[in-house]
């Protein structure tokens, strides 16, 4: 059936399932965090007419 989601009895969910999810919503979550600051930055310094050699170092730095 289209849009039908199957839910699995949270006693059935493996642990090991468990925290593979939560490490990649973690792991996500980090990143986004990252990105959102290079953003940021990279904003700031395209206002005040930065080099693209400084914006880029920016996104070397936070590994985005």
């Amino acid at each position: 059936m289209k849009g039908h989601i199957d839910f699995v009895a949270e006693s059935e969910i493996e642990d090991h399932d468990y925290d593979r999810w939560l490490d990649a919503l973690t792991e996500g979550s980090t990143r986004l965090d990252a990105l959102q600051t290079a953003v940021a930055e990279a904003r700031s310094l395209c206002e005040s007419h930065a080099s693209n050699e400084q914006i880029l170092k920016v996104f070397d730095r936070l590994g985005v």
